[in-house]
């Protein structure tokens, strides 16, 4: 698997500007190139830049930053719907990888990037990496990878586990539902190892949550060994939709607090992310 080329839309907003540094960090560790895209969406509640600069100028200071030093920028500015372009602009330019800010539910100033993160991962045909305004960033040193027993994805699997052995991070297979006869528990395990064999790659290990709350269970587990991404296949779509939409994360009893890594099930041959 190799990450050829990253999205990311800004709109200058500081949320935005805290996902263009995740993306420098993939953009550095897997040699990409990386694609700066401003939208200016006419439906958007945020639509203005700061101050008196142009989009112009604010994306040739961007481009300027320490942390996207020696990197291969290219930037696009367009009008229209955020999740229609990032999807044209992914097609156009053979991304492989896409990482967005979004505005946690419980902040009531809603911007441009954050408003369509949900509507990106729904129709993307790459990974999403959803980085949650509350989250400032920090390298990757922790990843807790979450497990379908039933619907295994080995070569997804192996894929997530290869981009994340780039930056040396330690990835934790973790698999959530019951497990009276310890089954799941010894799959995983096996598992384990197939993908320290598979990937020649020994930072891997694996644990069994007993419980039926999937969606709280991995983020509270996550929380708990501070891990610095989550990432999930989605054919978990309803989960990752549940995640973003105010309406159900109001029922939860914690916001999301960890970037979070969709994986699309059906992906497009040149694998992305």
């Amino acid at each position: 698997m190799k990450v050829k080329n990253i999205l990311v839309p800004v709109d200058f907003s500081e949320n935005s500007l805290n996902a263009l540094r995740y993306a420098g960090e993939f953009a550095r560790t897997s040699g990409a190139g990386l694609f700066v895209l401003h939208v200016a969406d006419p439906e958007a509640l945020v639509n203005e830049v700061k101050g008196n600069l142009s989009p112009e100028h604010l994306l040739s200071i961007v481009k300027k930053e320490d942390y996207l030093y020696g990197l291969r920028i290219t930037t696009i500015m367009e009008k229209g719907s955020v999740s229609a372009l990032v999807a044209a602009e992914s097609k156009e330019n053979n991304i492989d990888l896409v990482i967005m800010g979004t505005q946690g539910a419980g902040n009531l100033q809603r911007s441009l990037i954050g408003t369509h993160t949900t509507a990106v991962i729904s129709r993307s045909e790459c990974m999403v990496l959803a980085v949650p305004s509350q989250v400032k960033f920090a390298p990757i040193r922790k990843v807790v990878l979450a497990i379908d027993m039933e619907h295994r994805a080995d070569h997804l699997i192996q894929d997530t586990i290869n981009l994340f052995s780039k930056m040396e991070a330690a990835v934790l297979l973790v698999y959530v539902g019951s497990d009276e006869h310890h089954k799941q528990e010894h799959d995983l395990e096996l598992m384990t190892e197939e993908m320290k064999r598979s990937t020649g790659y020994n930072k891997i290990d694996c644990t069994v949550i007993h419980s039926h709350h999937f969606r709280e269970s991995i983020e509270q587990f996550s929380m708990d060994i501070d891990a610095d991404a989550i990432a999930m296949i989605t054919h978990h779509r309803n989960v990752f939709e549940s995640l973003f939409d105010p309406s159900q994360a109001k029922k939860m009893a914690y916001h999301m607090n960890t970037p979070l890594l969709a994986i699309p099930q059906k992906h497009k041959t040149t694998f992305f992310f």
